[in-house]
């Protein structure tokens, strides 16, 4: 009797501690509800918004956790799990970010563009990688000419997923490389880009001459973040497409990722490859149209 009771008061104290967050995560000026923001604990567990700013999030601890909501355009807001009630919808508003933006934008009106260029990595080898629900996975994209210039179009080489259930939706984002953290800087474009691909073996291209996104002189951080917008799906669903990879030897680290927002790691994946005598790292064929300032 007294382990059948001990067995009861374990299973009890389980299920208080395992509780849902449940909000909707709005615009602290407008008071409209902000689509597909990221929502991550600070144990690692993560989810999105829905289309209409609406989220749901299982936590173990409400005691020892903190939640962390962010998206491109607002400042990221850290909240202690201690401060949520379980038992009611939550509303979190964030503050927009404010970016000098406009003189970007008027003194580009003023540049004379000429030479175009196709830059990324070439084809070496052929692999599908499959990437999860709530990363992002950024390429540095080399400028071999170290001149400025704008983004025309964005590539993506993708393979077509057997298995898959749903259908990722891209969210491309685009950075500075800041040689001294070797990793992915401040944004270049402030807004999200979402981009439903295939599920097929393809290039997708994304046309982006309007926004106006500078290329500079040191390259560019070209990041995909695989969005699920599909609603409410079965824990460790397959989403497609797949990234198509390429083996690179003797280079430094050039592919990074980042979960829900929590921080750049390695994203680059160490390959030897039994026909060849030398060994280097595959990385995502991501890739850009550029167009060079004229002299």
């Amino acid at each position: 009797m007294k382990i059948i009771n001990l067995l009861i008061l374990f299973l009890t104290i389980n299920l208080c501690s395992a509780q849902a967050i449940k909000g909707i995560v709005k615009d602290k000026l407008t008071g409209e509800s902000i689509a597909y923001a990221n929502v991550v604990l600070k144990n690692g567990k993560g989810t999105y918004a829905n289309e209409f700013g609406d989220f749901e999030l299982k936590i173990k601890n409400i005691n020892s956790d903190t939640l962390k909501i962010s998206t491109i355009g607002y400042k990221s807001r850290l909240l202690p799990a201690t401060s949520f009630k379980t038992d009611v919808i939550l509303e979190i508003f964030l503050e927009p970010e404010i970016a000098n933006l406009d003189e970007v934008v008027i003194s580009s009106k003023r540049i004379k563009y000429g030479e175009k260029e196709i830059l990324g990595e070439k084809r070496d080898g052929n692999m599908g990688v499959t990437s999860l629900i709530g990363y992002e996975t950024t390429v540095l994209i080399e400028n071999p000419k170290y001149k400025t210039g704008k983004v025309n179009s964005v590539y993506i080489n993708l393979k077509k997923r057997k298995d898959a259930e749903y259908i990722a939706t891209f969210n491309l984002k685009f950075y500075e490389f800041d040689s001294i953290t070797n990793s992915p800087g401040k944004l270049l474009y402030h807004e999200n880009l979402y981009v439903k691909p295939k599920n097929k073996k393809y290039k997708l291209w994304v046309d982006v001459k309007d926004l106006e996104i500078r290329f500079p002189e040191n390259g560019i951080c070209v990041g995909v973040e695989m969005v699920n917008t599909s609603g409410k799906v079965k824990k460790y669903a397959y989403f497609g497409p797949r990234y198509r990879y390429t083996f690179t030897e003797e280079k430094d680290l050039q592919t990074w990722s980042n979960y829900h927002n929590t921080g750049w790691r390695d994203g680059s994946i160490k390959y030897k490859n039994p026909k060849r005598t030398k060994v280097g790292v595959l990385n995502p064929m991501i890739g850009v149209e550029v167009e060079y300032i004229s002299e």
